[in-house]
């Protein structure tokens, strides 16, 4: 989440300014601005320096301080720092398609009041309105959901460059990341995951000198499920779907869990024809699928019994 007083000191800075020069556009007090550059500057939004014995501060080049700048030089009138602070923001990221509250609240991951007390305002000034199927961003503001979302990616990278130089973020959320760097990550919120994971059910899968990350602080780990969905992500090639029959047979996955989690990655399909696989014994196969002959030589080389 970013505050009020963050989104406002990064629409209002312009250049390289002072604390001083800061506090008085923001007509705050010295030592407040100075913690409020502090956060900002914690959370990479930020530079600053000191030439001389004045701090001096100027923005990142992070693209969602640019996406939000747009906005508010083309709408003077609206107070965006006001209206995205909080749990706006959070809520907004959802918003590329018209959604209720209930759900906006399950994806957001707050109470359906703080959805109502979000959009509330936005809503009043014509950047939202209701639907039959809920909430929707007028066209003229459906870019508000790229600017929720970059700042989102923004968090991501910057959680993740405390712990690696270089990396590739493959699939992301508001609040979760899947990564893939050659740099080990410590910290106990980024679960390993991927191919290398696969030797824990007796299916040694060999794979290249990267490591895979779930960034999460509410999962504890990584399910067969997450870890089949996750390898899709990062390779749908024949091996990598070959090695995701062996597992969801050999640890009978919940099919409605591996479904709904197929869902949050975006490849429904292809676990669908994974599924589907299994129950016609390589009958119903996609091209990349391997005839049922070789699954079942792979399958019995691993035990699996199919």
């Amino acid at each position: 989440m970013y505050t009020e007083a963050e989104l406002r000191a990064l629409t209002v800075l312009d250049g390289e300014s002072t604390v001083s020069e800061l506090a008085t556009q923001l007509n705050r007090s010295v030592s407040y601005t100075s913690e409020l550059v502090d956060q900002l500057e914690s959370k990479g939004l930020v530079h600053t320096h000191r030439p001389d014995k004045t701090r001096r501060i100027t923005r990142s080049d992070a693209r969602a301080i640019e996406l939000l700048e747009s906005f508010v030089q083309r709408y003077t009138h609206i107070p965006f720092p006001e209206l995205l602070g909080g749990s706006t923001l959070s809520v907004l990221y959802f918003m590329d398609t018209p959604r209720s509250a209930v759900d906006l609240a399950a994806r957001a991951g707050v109470h359906r009041s703080t959805v109502y007390r979000s959009l509330s305002p936005l809503e009043h000034r014509g950047l939202v309105y209701q639907t039959d199927d809920g909430y929707a961003l007028n066209d003229e503001f459906e870019e508000l959901t790229t600017v929720a979302q970059a700042f989102a990616h923004h968090r991501h990278r910057q959680r993740i460059e405390a712990h690696a130089a270089e990396y590739t973020i493959r699939w992301e959320s508001l609040d979760e990341c899947l990564v893939q760097t050659d740099t080990e990550i410590p910290d106990p919120a980024f679960h390993r995951t991927g191919p290398e994971r696969f030797s824990e059910y007796g299916l040694p899968l060999l794979a290249r000198q990267r490591r895979y990350y779930f960034y999460s602080e509410s999962t504890d780990d990584i399910s067969p499920a997450e870890l089949c969905c996750h390898t899709l992500v990062i390779d749908d090639g024949p091996r990598a779907q070959s090695y995701c029959l062996l597992l969801l047979t050999s640890q009978s996955v919940d099919r409605t869990t591996l479904r709904e989690t197929a869902e949050k990655y975006g490849i429904s399909e292809q676990v669908a024809n994974l599924l589907a696989y299994l129950d016609s014994e390589g009958t119903e196969r996609s091209g990349r699928l391997p005839s049922w002959d070789e699954f079942a030589e792979l399958a019995d080389e691993y035990e699996v019994p199919v």
